[in-house]
């Protein structure tokens, strides 16, 4: 009794310690799986932030990251499908093969039989797993580039009372996702249910079989359970890694498609060549931009000098915002060069070129946080702001909690015109050498017009001034006057540094 105490604790003790080791091999891969996923996310996003902005442009940057994140979840689930479980049964199928031909050579012979059938099964359906995990990497794809049109337009949507037709739209592309995905978990029901078949089939042709060899004293009773106990070690890794086969071109899709997201061209960040400390002069040298055909800018070409205020004027239309972009590396001119002296921009450092630029667009956008941190960005201390922008100083104090104020999603706490005070301060606190003011005053009172026309005359941090402005009362601010109509200069007024 006391020996037969000993070995059921001796038992017992080593299944404690398989179920501890089945635990610690589930938090490893529990753990695998978030630093893969983790790794792999962030790089996905530092990729999206320096593709070229082009194709961002022409995405979406929410489109363009929910896809890849949709195709890494997926390459993430195949380090959590019992990988390391895999490893361990392997290795206990080579001592079951030994086994199964210990026991009985004939029966050992028929149940490898069963091998080549599941392979031939695993085979066919990988063909149709793999078309529906496409459909539904599809899917999911048109509905991110759906929603990322959404985002883009609630406030139409709530001023046009399309929320029902959205909605509708909405169930409808869920759908397609949900038909997608139920296909492809079915086909995978599928494959199971005809392999469990076989297989089962084949365990009960073996206790027919056995039953026989025992009828025939070839056998002993014992010996058969023990032959299906040895089958089912030399089953079980077999069918791992079928189903890893399977695993693995239900990810095929994203694996694909996330290869093509990282070999998306990213802008200059890896160049060598820096900008000159002080740029003396920028030129545009026949530079044109072709868009779906048609000729935003066409062969335009200037020298601007040192310590010269521009204003580009022109319709709507005529490719001022486009010419900025131009030189901001937003666009690249499709024949033409832009240089700053002598060198081609595209050739410098992307992340060192536009450190030369302070930016003040006609749509602010303000980062959820503080006006304070909305001006200081990447900068430690805020500058000590001139007389020429106290009327900017003096509206932020005016806030409730002054500089320390939140400004909401988007600064929507703020007006257009504080907005745009806000960004004007952010661009002055920034130590560059160009300013860029893409109808920067256009939310302003009179009052606050007149105090920038001041502020241009009198401010002389920046060796470069560009002014886009429908205003002709700006025009006394600046040194040359480039006039653009349907995408070329129709007139250059130079009052000094332009050639």
């Amino acid at each position: 009794m006391l020996e037969l105490l000993r070995y059921v604790c001796l038992l017992g003790g080593l299944q404690l310690l398989d179920k501890g080791f089945q635990f610690l091999q589930s938090k490893q891969e529990i753990e695998i799986s978030n630093s893969f996923g983790k790794s792999i996310k962030t790089r996905a996003l530092e990729h999206g932030f320096r593709l070229e902005p082009e194709f961002i442009k022409e995405q979406g940057f929410y489109k363009t990251i929910s896809d890849a994140l949709y195709d890494i979840s997926n390459l993430v689930s195949i380090t959590t499908n019992n990988l390391m479980i895999l490893l361990v049964i392997i290795f206990k199928a080579i001592g079951a093969v030994v086994g199964l031909f210990i026991l009985d050579v004939k029966l050992a012979l028929f149940i490898i039989t069963l091998i080549p059938i599941k392979i031939l099964v695993n085979f066919y359906m990988k063909k149709w797993i793999e078309k529906y995990a496409y459909d539904l990497m599809n899917a999911n794809k048109r509905y991110n580039s759906w929603f990322s049109e959404l985002l883009n337009g609630v406030i139409d949507i709530k001023i046009w009372n399309l929320e029902k037709r959205k909605i509708k739209e909405s169930e409808t592309r869920i759908d397609d996702i949900n038909t997608a995905s139920k296909r492809l978990s079915l086909v995978n029901a599928k494959n199971s249910l005809i392999m469990n078949a076989i297989e089962l089939g084949y365990i009960y042709i073996v206790y027919i079989l056995g039953g026989v060899f025992i009828c025939r004293n070839q056998l002993t009773i014992g010996t058969l359970f023990a032959f299906i106990s040895f089958a089912s070690y030399l089953l079980a890794p077999i069918n791992a890694i079928l189903d890893l086969q399977i695993v693995l071109k239900q990810i095929e899709p994203s694996a694909k498609s996330i290869k093509y997201y990282f070999h998306l061209p990213e802008e200059n960040y890896a160049s060598k060549v820096l900008p000159s400390k002080k740029i003396h002069t920028v030129k545009f040298e026949k530079v044109s931009l072709i868009k779906n055909n048609t000729a935003i800018l066409k062969d335009i070409s200037f020298e601007i000098k040192s310590g010269t205020k521009v204003a580009i004027m022109g319709n709507n239309g005529s490719g001022k915002t486009t010419l900025i972009n131009l030189l901001l590396r937003l666009n690249k001119p499709t024949s033409g060069k832009i240089y700053f002296d002598g060198v081609d921009i595209n050739e410098i450092n992307i992340e060192e070129y536009r450190k030369k630029f302070s930016v003040v667009s006609q749509n602010i956008h303000l980062f959820c946080g503080s006006v304070k941190e909305n001006i200081l960005l990447n900068e430690d201390n805020l500058t000590l702001f001139g007389a020429d922008v106290k009327y900017c100083v003096d509206a932020i104090n005016n806030l409730a909690d002054g500089f320390d104020t939140f400004v909401g999603i988007d600064g929507e706490k703020l007006s257009g015109g504080e907005k745009q005070k806000v960004a004007l301060l952010r661009a002055l606190n920034r130590q560059s050498e160009i300013l860029i003011l893409d109808e920067a005053y256009s939310n302003y009172d009179r009052e606050s017009e007149e105090y920038f026309g001041d502020f241009l005359k009198e401010n002389k941090q920046f060796r470069y001034y560009f002014i886009i402005s429908h205003k002709n009362a700006m025009l006394e601010y600046a040194d040359v006057l480039i006039y653009l109509a349907d995408g070329e200069i129709l007139n250059v007024k130079n009052n000094c540094g332009v050639d």
